[in-house]
């Protein structure tokens, strides 16, 4: 494992190469080589959402004080304010949580679509058969990400990155981990 990347991270966590970070079905020789989550881009629509949202509630406290009560404009501020936390905080819990493993013994993909239901995908290095990325698009060219597809053999799990930084470098790696899990299979 020579060739694989050295100890790297990058300020938006979204691309860690050997992070110091462990879970809770790891074995005690696994190593971790790659965590990834999407792009830092992709999640612009719901910060512009949020920033937006907020400045329409001060825009509600500087157009309506005539008009309504003191306390009705403490309630929608309550209530704005509150909604407006809850979906940013909800967009970023959903963005942080859902992610990507490597490791050298597997391949992990934790998809989180709500707070509660989640979706967990794994396989081991050795089952994977195939890999595809996918860059597509004007700023997914620009700024480097895409998405990665593992396929196992047969009725596998299938598994798949969207929106990564770097999926090229993803598919680099998984493919050095695969040859030095078949060159050690075929040794032992």
């Amino acid at each position: 494992m020579a060739l694989l990347p050295p100890r790297s991270s990058n300020l938006s966590h979204s691309y860690l190469v050997r992070p110091e970070v462990h879970f809770t079905t790891q074995h005690a020789d696994e190593e971790v080589i790659l965590v990834v989550r999407k792009h830092p881009v992709t999640q612009l629509s719901w910060i512009v959402n949020g920033v937006i949202l907020l400045i329409l509630l001060l825009l509600v406290n500087a157009i309506f004080p005539e008009i309504l009560k003191a306390n009705q404009i403490i309630a929608i501020n309550i209530f704005g304010l509150f909604f407006i936390f809850s979906y940013v905080w909800i967009n970023f819990l959903l963005w942080y949580f859902t992610v990507g493993v490597i490791s050298n013994e597997r391949i992990i993909d934790l998809d989180f679509y709500n707070l509660i239901y989640k979706e967990f995908s794994a396989t081991t290095i050795r089952q994977v058969s195939d890999i595809t990325t996918k860059i597509g698009g004007f700023f997914g060219s620009i700024l480097n990400f895409g998405d990665v597809f593992v396929k196992t053999e047969g009725f596998e799990q299938n598994i798949e990155f969207d929106d990564i930084p770097r999926p090229s470098e993803v598919v680099k790696i998984i493919n050095l981990l695969m040859r030095d899990t078949n060159s050690a299979g075929d040794e032992g």
